[in-house]
């Protein structure tokens, strides 16, 4: 009997061909859902830190009966040495306690600074201070090169007494005094508590985002006195989310995740409503002013969220 020959058969060209078209449409359909799950899980995680950095105010406001300032220093003038901020006062309620006793080991209350810290320290990457969406450098090459934070308070209304370049390292006018007191959240020595906020908790801006878009921020505190948004940002017209260097900001499509003071948190939309305030008139303004303000009696309402 003559052996039979088995030849196995393989694909011919143009099935391999269609098999390819097949595996690149469907990828091409895949990749988008992939990318739009990433981005959201990036959100998901981005809003927790923010629910973090609300538990961490509520409790140390438990302990001092107060909200953090925003910074601390001696004097408001602008020209001055770095002062600690919110974040670095906050740090044994985010479980950085070890980080928090190298930085105030000689003063709790120390007004001294950075110059009295060795530099390792203030450049501690702390995973709480990061968006996973935002591409800024574990430490702030616009700030100094400092720990980088995506977290910036509320400032109030009131636009910051200068404006910031494009490297965030020199403001102008650089000889204006800070603000010894504005209608927000966190300011120069600032102690806002909940008495304070008396358009409510629930309709009060505490914290927001701060990316590279807007230089981000750094989380031991300012650089001086003149360099007041490495730690705070207004909610200022002409200044709304995603508008400038000076703005709120994100990577996240169409808004920021935002902290209201009541610890909730949530997605705002940068089309949010804005309008001109005029200072000593309450009833002047947008949502986002609104927003920004504690105790303008102004009813906030539904916010938008897209």
């Amino acid at each position: 009997m003559e052996s039979q020959k088995l030849h196995a058969k393989g694909f011919t060209l143009i099935e391999l061909m269609i098999t390819l078209a097949i595996i690149v449409v469907i990828t091409s359909l895949a990749l988008p859902a992939i990318q739009e799950s990433r981005n959201q899980a990036r959100e998901r995680e981005c809003m927790n830190h923010l629910k973090q950095l609300g538990l961490a105010m509520h409790n140390y406001h438990d302990v001092f009966r107060t909200f953090p300032p925003g910074w601390i220093h001696k004097t408001p003038y602008a020209q001055s040495p770095s002062g600690f901020g919110w974040q670095a006062m906050i740090l044994p309620f985010i479980e950085q306690a070890r980080l928090y006793d190298e930085l105030f080991h000689d003063n709790p209350s120390d007004f001294g600074a950075f110059e009295n810290v060795e530099v390792k320290f203030l450049k501690t990457v702390i995973p709480t201070y990061r968006c996973p969406a935002d591409s800024t450098p574990a430490t702030n090459p616009m700030r100094g090169d400092w720990g980088t934070s995506n977290y910036s308070m509320n400032f109030g209304t009131e636009p910051v007494p200068r404006m910031t370049p494009l490297d965030g390292s020199m403001n102008w006018p650089g000889a204006l005094p800070t603000r010894l007191h504005t209608n927000g959240i966190g300011w120069w020595n600032s102690r806002v508590g909940f008495r304070d906020i008396t358009d409510g908790t629930s309709n009060t801006l505490m914290i927001s985002e701060r990316s590279v878009k807007s230089a981000a921020g750094i989380w031991p505190g300012v650089r001086s006195n003149s360099l007041e948004t490495d730690q705070v940002t207004d909610t200022s017209y002409g200044n709304e989310i995603n508008s400038g260097l000076n703005s709120f900001s994100s990577q996240h499509r169409g808004g920021a995740n935002i902290l209201l003071c009541d610890g909730s948190a949530r997605f705002l939309s940068d089309k949010i409503d804005s309008q001109p305030h005029a200072l000593g008139q309450d009833d002047v303004g947008g949502l986002f002013q609104k927003l920004g303000c504690r105790n303008d009696g102004q009813v906030v309402g539904e916010l938008p969220e897209e």
